[in-house]
């Protein structure tokens, strides 16, 4: 019976630990990238076309093409080009097809993020 708590107490504690690491995984401090559309996705990932983002975002109804659905925002990543869909598409709104450096909750499983900070990066071509 003593082995077999220990055996218990032992797992439960490596599971613990599995969970936290995992978490802390699907956290990130801040990322750069490109805000995007899911259609246009890495098409983004250059300046300009703000227009055609807003576009997407808003669907085709606004410029006689009702049957282009709304599409989500998305963040590409700049070091993978990784498509993160943004659960909270108010806090990306201005910043269409910009270069920015967002925190936020990452979740690895959903390929989503929360955004909770955004800021434009600095043009070097300047």
């Amino acid at each position: 019976m003593k082995i077999g708590q220990i055996l218990l107490f032992a797992l439960s504690a490596f599971l613990v630990l599995m969970l936290a690491s995992a978490s802390a995984q699907q956290g990130s401090p801040s990322r750069t990238g490109w805000i995007s559309d899911e259609a246009c996705g890495k098409q983004h990932t250059k300046p300009g076309r703000a227009d055609c983002v807003e576009k997407c975002w808003r669907g085709g109804a606004s410029v006689g093409h009702p049957e282009w659905k709304p599409q989500r925002a998305v963040f590409v990543a700049d070091n993978d080009l990784a498509i993160w869909i943004v659960e909270n598409p108010e806090a990306v709104k201005k910043f269409p097809a910009a270069h920015v450096v967002v925190t936020g909750r990452f979740d690895l499983a959903k390929k989503t993020i929360h955004v909770e900070t955004i800021t434009a990066v600095a043009d070097s071509s300047t």
